[in-house]
């Protein structure tokens, strides 16, 4: 339960998945994806259902750096 939080529908990635976090009624739910495009798809769903408003995509991760240089 997330008492006094107003109803919001988020994407973030977390630990190699995308997670959607949605808040109706003062409660908390959550649903884990490996694919971006279907958690913005779910997300965007959550929103026309609960009448919010439409929200920009969340940012896709950086690629994470390569140590070295090339080898010849």
């Amino acid at each position: 339960m997330v008492a006094g939080e107003p109803d919001s529908v988020r994407v973030k990635f977390i630990n190699g998945q995308w997670l959607v976090r949605v808040v109706e009624g003062g409660r908390l739910a959550h649903q884990l994806f490996n694919i971006h495009a279907e958690a913005e798809a779910f997300a965007e769903e959550e929103r026309h259902r609960l009448g919010l408003p439409g929200e920009p995509p969340a940012a896709e991760p950086a690629e994470p750096k390569r140590r070295g240089g090339r080898r010849r």
